[in-house]
């Protein structure tokens, strides 16, 4: 993504943290959880398995894929302020901020990679 397009996606993630879920759900008209709830079922991850959820926001799809497949999730986002979020309402899964253009793990270090809405 363009440096431009990165930086304006960041802007607006920014800052809106704690009413992002509410907002989620109401733009998308309910069907936000139905969605989230299809891509952790579409994972085939075993207990053992470790899992990035790029792009994680507030965190509610790595709880869910933590809390269905008991496996270890990593969230990782560029936003301060939707990782404090995520760490309000878990403080179980770590939390790492970064941009997904420049990922600070090793190569191979997840067996699953998850994202939402990385790509907007």
């Amino acid at each position: 993504m363009p440096a431009s397009r990165a930086d304006d996606a960041h802007r607006i993630f920014s800052g809106i943290g704690a009413t992002y879920e509410r907002a989620g759900a109401l733009l998308s008209f309910g069907q936000d959880a139905r969605w989230r709830e299809r891509l952790v079922s579409l994972l085939d991850a075993g207990s053992d398995d470790a899992v990035l959820d790029v792009a994680t926001g507030t965190g509610l799809v790595a709880r869910a894929i933590a809390e269905r497949y008991r496996c270890q999730v990593v969230g990782l986002d560029r936003s301060a302020d939707m990782l404090g979020a995520a760490a309000a309402r878990d403080g179980h899964i770590p939390l790492v901020r970064a941009r997904a253009e420049s990922l600070p793990f090793p190569d191979e270090s997840f067996d699953h990679l998850t994202f939402t809405y990385l790509l907007r």
